[in-house]
């Protein structure tokens, strides 16, 4: 929606002579006309507020061996606001921008965790992009998983291994996004290390494909960094893993490499999804001692099921097996979601992990558990604007 800025902001933003109480839209081009450009540029471009606040109530039965009872946010969606916008350049070409802003309902804590980017952009030769951004996990694979769906953040595959419930976002990153073509889309993001000397020190690429044909869906993704959280400027910070003896600990990873491919079906109201990831990293340490850890690659085989019960009422479920490092571990999911009207729906979720002896169980979100078992049961309210 247009933005309003108050009298006082509107009169700092104005040459002399320009109007100080009209709407943002007629001030610009009132102005375009006394400074002599043309009005109409201005009435090409657009800027839109928007956002999603969603918290809630969550019941854990283990978190180091005790019960926990505790108000969430952002059980489905991160809760943020942001602006976007664009500004039309002529022979079809447009500039882009975007500026996100993570934050905690609960606690008010801004949060880094939402893309922030400006680039040029048209119809027939797509778009590049540079900022803070979603690698080709996101866009190419995630929506194949429920945890880059309807389910939402609890979701997620353990810790979040392979990215898709967007975990961290490459910072210094160049992006370029294709336009369809028969079906076919495709792009990749450069992040670079800002590392004088150190080219590859803590960078990053990705690529990924798409192909849509009437009900049928499919995705693959690939993700390298080096040396991840070895600097505090460069693509990633450092990555969570699971630890030995339901422990898990930040770590130094000097190479990931990660795949995804996935594939989804329409069958009227109901869709269904298959997915599967790797994670390999290499060159494992213990990011606060520096201590060597053994190297860990991680599978993750999902398959989940949205359904569209009633046009209020949408129901959906996942199992995901993910093993690797000599564990593994057993997910399922169940979730109802309820719309009050088409932004503000209310919703429950039951999420269930049982890791093998030794491993950590940890539903995303949470500490782990002090055993193999953890349940989560959450509830909420999500309202976007």
């Amino acid at each position: 929606m247009p933005i309003r800025p108050k009298a006082s902001q509107a009169a700092s933003m104005t040459s002399p002579g320009c109007p100080r109480r009209r709407s943002l839209t007629s001030s610009m081009a009132v102005c375009a006309t006394l400074i002599g450009l043309p009005a109409a540029a201005w009435a090409q471009s657009s800027v839109q507020l928007y956002g999603d606040l969603d918290t809630g109530l969550a019941y854990v039965n283990n978190v180091g061996g005790h019960s926990q009872y505790r108000l969430t946010t952002g059980t489905i969606d991160g809760s943020y606001w942001g602006l976007q916008g664009s500004e039309d350049l002529g022979g079809g070409a447009r500039a882009i921008f975007r500026l996100e802003r993570g934050l905690s309902v609960a606690t008010g804590e801004g949060l880094n965790d939402h893309p922030m980017y400006v680039g040029v952009g048209t119809d027939t030769l797509g778009t590049l992009t540079f900022g803070h951004q979603y690698d080709s996990i996101h866009d190419y694979f995630q929506t194949f998983t429920l945890t880059g769906s309807n389910g939402g953040t609890a979701f997620a595959h353990v810790l979040d291994n392979d990215n898709a419930n967007n975990s961290f976002l490459a910072a210094n990153s160049v992006k370029y996004t294709s336009a369809t073509y028969g079906g076919f889309s495709f792009g990749g993001l450069y992040a670079f290390s800002n590392q004088a000397g150190a080219f590859s020190n803590n960078r990053a690429y990705s690529v990924g494909v798409n192909y849509s044909a009437g009900s049928f869906n499919a995705g693959a993704a690939y993700l390298h960094n080096n040396g991840r959280g070895n600097t505090t400027s460069g693509a990633y910070d450092s990555l969570t893993l699971p630890g030995p003896a339901n422990t898990v600990f930040n770590a130094n990873v000097q190479q990931q490499n990660t795949f995804g491919v996935g594939m989804s079906y329409e069958l009227g109201e109901f869709t269904l999804s298959g997915a599967f990831s790797r994670a390999i990293n290499s060159g494992v340490s213990d990011a606060d001692t520096g201590a060597p850890m053994p190297s860990l690659a991680l599978n993750n085989y999902e398959i989940n099921g949205i359904y569209k019960l009633t046009p209020a009422i949408m129901l959906a479920g996942m199992y995901v097996y993910t093993n690797g490092g000599g564990a593994h571990w057993h997910e399922g999911g169940l979730q109802v979601d309820y719309l009050l009207s088409k932004r503000t729906d209310v919703y429950l979720e039951s999420i269930y992990q049982r890791a093998s002896s030794g491993a950590p169980a940890v539903i995303n979100t949470n500490d782990p558990s002090s055993g193999r078992n953890q349940l989560m049961l959450t509830t909420g309210i999500r309202h976007r604007f």
